[in-house]
């Protein structure tokens, strides 16, 4: 069994005291009903974009062109960005919005895309910077990369630890709207 505490690290600790604290200092007085659903709206978005991919994603042992992977090259980013953005919308917090948007730009992204990147043309090749060049990164294409006949599981989405996410952005959701609707 894993350790429920591995991916708690120098660099994750603060996103999980942000968002604790996100939670706590929402603004529920200050949100309209508006805000709230599409704030909630963005979290379902992204949170569709990181299941699907996840549903497709097998980590370092093929270049995977499937499902949402044939439309965009990172559909777990652009998924955590969709929902960080709802969240910060639905707690009324614009300032933590910009602060996000900030850090989504200037250090997360850029990161990933680097790490990952240098990682999968070491292992890929040819065949990553063809993809590379050709699949957008975070705006999906309508036009597929090429045809994959891979289908989605639902057992790759949970080897790949999706349900814990979903599970989180359910809870934090329902604490949201349970703030609005002056519950707690």
């Amino acid at each position: 069994m894993k350790n429920k505490f591995e991916k708690v690290t120098f660099r994750t600790a603060p996103v999980y005291i942000a968002v604790m604290a996100m939670l706590y200092f929402a603004k529920a007085a200050d949100m309209s009903k508006l805000f709230l659903m599409m704030g909630a709206a963005l979290i379902a978005v992204g949170e569709f974009f990181r299941l699907w991919g996840c549903g497709h994603l097998v980590k370092t042992k093929e270049l995977i062109i499937s499902g949402p992977y044939a439309h965009l090259r990172h559909p777990l980013y652009l998924g955590t960005y969709l929902i960080t953005f709802g969240f910060c919308m639905m707690a009324g917090m614009w300032w933590l919005l910009i602060v996000s948007q900030l850090v989504y730009a200037l250090y997360y992204y850029p990161r990933k895309e680097i790490i990952e990147g240098f990682r999968l043309a070491a292992i890929y090749g040819e065949d990553y910077f063809r993809y590379m060049r050709t699949v957008p990164a975070l705006i999906p294409s309508l036009k597929p990369y090429a045809k994959n006949n891979n289908k989605w599981s639902f057992k790759r989405m949970v080897e790949n630890s999706e349900l814990g996410i979903l599970a989180l952005d359910i809870a934090g959701i329902a604490i949201l709207y349970l703030k609005f609707a002056g519950k707690i």
